[in-house]
C-alpha cells in the first residue's frame, strides 16, 4: 500500500515544510501522461523509506497556489525539501534509478537520526570556520600598522580562540561513530 501523501494548498506547510523528514513533492495533474508514468515508482519508493523519507503528491490543477508560489511550468516536478527549505528538484519523468540516486543523496546531506545531523552540522561549522580562520590569518599579516589598537588585538584573540575551538571541534568530528 502506498505511503504517498496526497498534499493541498491548505497543508503543503504543514506536510512538507513543516516535515522532519527530507520530503519529496511531484507536481502532478491527473490528465498528465508522464506524471503517470512515474506515480507507481514513487508508491514503492515510499514504502521503502518509510520513516526516513517522505513522498507527497499535490494535484497543480487544484492547488494552483502552491503550484505558483513554485513555479511550476512543466510537470512532472519533483521538488525536494528539507527542514522547511527546498534544496533539489527533478523535471519529467525519469527512471527509478535516477530517484533513488537524489534520495540516497539527500539523505546523506540531510540525515534524519541525531547522530547523523551532528555530523553534518559539526563538519559544516569546521570547514566555515577553517575558510574563515585563514581569511583571518592572511589579513592580520597584511595589517601589521593595526597591532596597536585595542579592538584590532581583541579580534585577533578571538579568532585565536575560534580556531582552538575548532581544532576541538574537529577532533571531535573525527571520534564520532559511522553508521
Amino acid at each position: 500500500m502506498s505511503k504517498v501523501v496526497e498534499v493541498t494548498d491548505q497543508n503543503f506547510e504543514e506536510e512538507v515544510l513543516g516535515s522532519d523528514l527530507p520530503t519529496e513533492v511531484d507536481f502532478w495533474a491527473p490528465w498528465c501522461g508522464p506524471c503517470m508514468r512515474v506515480s507507481p515508482i514513487y508508491d514503492k519508493l515510499s514504502e521503502e523509506y518509510e520513516g526516513k523519507f517522505k513522498f507527497c503528491k499535490i494535484n497543480v490543477d487544484e492547488s494552483q497556489r502552491t503550484a505558483v508560489r513554485y513555479q511550476i511550468m512543466s510537470i512532472p516536478m519533483q521538488m525536494f525539501f528539507s527542514d522547511g527549505e527546498k534544496i533539489d528538484e527533478i523535471l519529467g519523468a525519469v527512471p527509478e534509478s535516477t530517484i533513488r540516486t537524489m534520495v540516497e543523496d539527500i539523505l546523506k546531506r540531510f540525515p534524519t537520526d541525531e547522530m547523523g545531523r551532528l555530523k553534518v552540522l559539526l563538519t559544516s561549522w569546521v570547514e566555515h570556520n577553517k575558510k574563515h580562520g585563514e581569511k583571518f590569518r592572511k589579513l592580520a599579516q597584511k595589517a601589521k600598522n593595526m597591532e596597536g589598537d585595542p579592538m584590532y588585538s581583541r579580534a585577533l584573540q578571538a579568532a585565536e580562540e575560534v580556531g582552538n575551538a575548532n581544532e576541538q571541534l574537529s577532533q571531535v568530528l573525527i571520534q564520532l561513530p559511522t553508521h
